[in-house]
């Protein structure tokens, strides 16, 4: 019997509470004396509910894309039809940074493909000097070689000596080979220029008084590639490319693409191409220019029977956060989506910022403010690079909770029926606290439920 009474309070207690809830979300907005019974009654029949705490909003680890300096690739290769001189090895010595004068003579350099026998290379017998570190000492080859891709190379050397306190000594160099590992590809078209540094250790050994000296050569080795002129009658070539985003390499249409000083100029298409042809050889400043990005230029080169292929990337001349809404809450009315004084949501950029490579000119923060009932109710806003609300109800986007250590107010601000607008401008406050992610609190003033709606922060770099 006991509990037959407890049921009948129970079912009473949610019929009351629907039937409240249904007459204050009519169509018809309530006046403010039912609103004011509401809110009584709400007070009356409410039961405690049991606080269910959020985790603390967790920044995103990292991001694929940096907003900072952009960049681009050029990229050349000959024309269709064009006639291409044999690859050739060019083998340059660099000088070594040592105290002492080494004194080398190469007699004769072989390379091995990745397959089939060594090749010799003939080397023009020469002294050269390994003292000089800042320049080429000299040329050991110049030689036509099969193209493809090789995979070591050999020198014998003839002699070698060492100058110490002005006398010439004779250095032993053991099996009087250097052989040195590292892969370099012969292309047609172009000389494979290899520049060979020695960074070799000297040991001094002494035997029944005689003193000898041992050279212990330790190389390091770059490759480039350089084109091979083409046909004298040819005096022209081609620009062609993309132009994308920066943020997310995404094909930019609408570009101006135009070379200084000349009258190539088009707009990208549709997949961010652009082409130019028959263009005087020559150095030229490519200039991009788009009305939502920021305009960025570089240098050319326009080689005779070549294509120069481009990929502009462009930084955007406003990012913006993801747009948050709060939802609706109120600390007394009980038919919101969350109980609670504050109200948080984050505002996240897509993209890490850069802050030191690139300065914007003006931040500020968008958001519209509504009232569930008629009239108008006030609300506080903060702004922090660090969650402030104690979240006790977490609705997934956005959290609720009575107590909050706020950090950096914005102002009071009003919430209506038909929704107000706010622009606020917070430059100095992200100038100041450099961040990707930035937290909106709302505080509310009132009994009545309000919520915060397209809430978006955006950063100017123009």
């Amino acid at each position: 019997m006991k509990n037959l009474k407890v049921m009948i309070v129970v079912i009473a207690v949610m019929i009351l509470s629907f039937t409240t809830g249904c007459l204050f979300r009519s169509s018809s907005n309530p006046a403010a004396s039912e609103v004011a019974q509401s809110q009584q009654l709400a007070q009356i029949v409410a039961q405690p509910q049991a606080k269910v705490m959020a985790s603390a909003f967790a920044k995103p680890a990292g991001r694929t894309y940096t907003y900072s300096k952009c960049g681009h690739n050029i990229n050349t290769q000959f024309r269709q039809n064009v006639k291409r001189l044999a690859g050739s090895l060019k083998v340059c010595l660099l000088g070594a940074d040592s105290t002492e004068e080494i004194l080398i003579s190469f007699e004769k350099m072989k390379v091995k493909p990745d397959s089939g026998s060594p090749l010799r290379v003939n080397i023009d017998e020469s002294t050269i000097s390994l003292l000089d570190a800042a320049q080429l000492s000299g040329v050991l080859a110049d030689a036509q070689l099969p193209e493809g891709v090789y995979k070591y190379m050999e020198f014998y050397v003839k002699d070698a000596h060492v100058k110490v306190n002005g006398e010439t000594k004779k250095m032993i160099v053991p099996s009087r080979k250097v052989r040195f590992f590292g892969k370099f590809e012969i292309k047609e078209g172009y000389t494979t220029v290899l520049a060979i540094k020695f960074l070799h250790r000297i040991i001094k050994w002494k035997i029944f008084g005689k003193q000898f000296y041992i050279l212990i050569p330790i190389v390091k080795i770059s490759s480039t590639l350089e084109l091979k002129p083409v046909d004298p009658a040819i005096t022209d070539g081609d620009v062609s490319g993309n132009v994308e985003s920066f943020v997310d390499a995404s094909k930019l249409s609408g570009a101006t693409v135009s070379l200084d000083g000349t009258s190539f100029s088009v707009l990208t298409a549709a997949d961010g191409a652009f082409s130019f042809t028959m263009v005087p050889a020559g150095l030229y400043t490519l200039r991009v220019i788009h009305p939502d990005y920021l305009d960025y230029s570089f240098q050319v080169e326009v080689a005779a029977g070549q294509v120069s292929t481009v990929v502009a990337r462009l930084n955007p001349a406003v990012i913006r956060s993801n747009v948050s809404n709060t939802g609706w809450f109120s600390e007394f009315f009980p038919y919101s989506e969350a109980n609670g004084t504050y109200a948080e949501v984050s505002m996240e950029t897509p993209i890490k910022i850069d802050f030191v490579s690139l300065a914007f000119t003006k931040a500020e923060v968008k958001f519209t403010g509504l009232y569930s009932s008629v009239g108008a109710a006030r609300f506080n806003t903060f702004m922090g690079v660090s969650q402030q609300v104690s979240a006790e109800t977490d609705l997934g986007s956005w959290w609720v909770g009575y107590n909050a250590t706020l950090s950096n107010p914005l102002g009071l601000y009003y919430a209506s029926e038909a929704g107000n607008e706010y622009t606020v401008d917070v430059t100095e406050l992200v100038r100041s606290n450099p961040s990707s992610a930035y937290f909106l609190a709302a505080q509310n003033l009132d009994f009545a439920d309000i919520k915060l709606t397209n809430i978006q922060l955006s950063i100017y770099y123009r």
